[in-house]
């Protein structure tokens, strides 16, 4: 009986191994999905990046013309360390978008690739070490030789990719908004350092608001031309200056924190066109924190520029710390005792306020 017992049930149990073993190499031939991707070379068409993987960029990544790149709230993109020609950095191109949209609970973080996200990985000393962030676009730009439109020094000067500037204010480049931008700055050729974001040429339908800068080896935000506006921005911990304007920028600044690092230069650095139009800038509302760095300065004003300044906030700045106005037709306004409080920006990296 014991045998028959054996006997009957054997074929059962080796269907059941069977079955048990065709479910386990079904489950072991499922592909997983990918906690990191590699990106590298152009976008050449609509491209969505997601929190549940890290993009890491491998040298120059650039999104063509007619092209958009989204990025969900919360995405994380990291980038190879190198200066040029191997520097890894994002770059939309004129006619391409970027719609970055982050929130103050999830932040999109772009970052070196040796950035573990964990406190004390890494500090203000760490920078230079990838490209940053340059948008392109259509705007109007003042250039000395009187041309529209310019290549972005850095990048490939035989390329239409690298090119920025035209007749289009309106000019829409998309979204960047609760985006922080980490531990930049590095060689891109011809003797320049990258911002941490660059805009070049951008137009007013591009929004750009809630950025964080921190640790950039060259200056934290510099616009080139163009005609966005930008507000609630903080730039911490610059090699150079924390605010660039340049080539006729007209628009509006507002909301903004400049804390200077052991190496920064000027908070604010403004410079008018260099062709037939100066532009007409507008800083509003901003903190400019010296930190008690020996070196560090105020402002710096060239003699083209024209806009203004108004209700600016100054603290911890040393004796030796240089105003330069060299433009009679920029007015700066210190802050009133009533003057708009500074946004909140507890989301970023300094948790600053």
């Amino acid at each position: 009986i014991f045998l028959k017992t054996k006997m009957m049930k054997a074929p059962f149990l080796l269907k059941s191994f069977a079955l048990l073993l065709f479910g386990y190499v079904m489950v072991a031939c499922q592909p997983k999905a990918p906690t990191e991707i590699e990106v590298s070379g152009i976008i050449d068409k609509d491209t969505s990046w997601t929190a549940d993987t890290t993009y890491i960029l491998n040298q120059k990544v650039i999104v063509a013309p007619g092209a958009t790149l989204n990025i969900e709230a919360g995405t994380v993109i990291k980038a190879y360390a190198g200066e040029a020609p191997n520097v890894s950095m994002l770059v939309i191109a004129k006619g391409g978008k970027i719609n970055a949209i982050g929130t103050a609970e999830k932040p999109i973080i772009f970052t070196s690739l040796s950035d573990d996200l964990s406190e004390g990985n890494m500090n203000n000393e760490d920078s230079g070490l990838w490209g940053g962030v340059i948008l392109l676009g259509d705007a109007p730009i003042s250039l000395m030789d009187g041309e529209k439109s310019t290549f972005y020094i850095g990048l490939d000067p035989y390329s239409d990719m690298s090119f920025y500037g035209g007749d289009n204010a309106e000019d829409n480049s998309g979204v960047m908004e609760y985006v922080s931008i980490r531990h930049g700055g590095t060689y891109i050729g011809t003797g320049s350092e990258s911002n941490g974001l660059t805009l070049c040429g951008v137009g007013a339908k591009t929004k750009i608001s809630n950025i964080e800068i921190f640790a950039n080896l060259d200056d934290g935000i510099e616009f080139f031309g163009g005609t966005v506006n930008a507000s609630n921005l903080i730039i911490h911990s610059i090699g150079d200056d924390g605010i660039d304007i340049d080539e006729g920028y007209t628009g509006t600044i507002s909301n903004f924190v400049v804390e200077l690092g052991a190496t920064s230069d000027n908070a604010i650095e403004i410079s008018g066109g260099q062709g037939d139009f100066a532009g007409k800038f507008t800083l509003e509302n901003g903190l400019l924190d010296g930190k008690n760095v020996p070196e560090g300065n105020y402002y710096s004003i060239d003699e083209n520029a024209e806009g203004s300044i108004s209700a600016l906030r100054v603290a911890n700045f040393s004796e030796n710390a240089l105003k330069t106005v060299k433009s009679e037709k920029v007015t700066i306004e210190k802050a009133a005792e009533d003057a708009q409080a500074l946004s909140n920006f507890d989301w970023t990296l300094t948790k600053s306020k």
